[in-house]
């Protein structure tokens, strides 16, 4: 199942999400990315929007990296 914007919208409000600072569609993708490892969050949205700031505080655009990266290994 993936994850919309408006949901996406709705766990970063829940976490105090700052959107000045996060890119909203960085976010919505970490979502989708960090959901696949449902083992670790028990597919709860908010530990995994909270995985997704964690490495967006890394990066702003760790996701977009992930995406190039993973991309080239194929």
């Amino acid at each position: 199942m993936r994850i919309t914007k408006s949901q996406a919208i709705r766990v970063g409000n829940k976490l105090g999400v700052d959107w000045k600072k996060v890119d909203i569609k960085e976010f919505t993708m970490g979502m989708n990315v960090e959901l696949e490892h449902k083992d670790v969050t028990e597919g709860s949205y908010e530990k995994t929007g909270k995985i997704v700031l964690a490495h967006l505080r890394e990066w702003d655009d760790y996701y977009s990296r992930l995406k190039v990266m993973e991309k080239g290994s194929r």
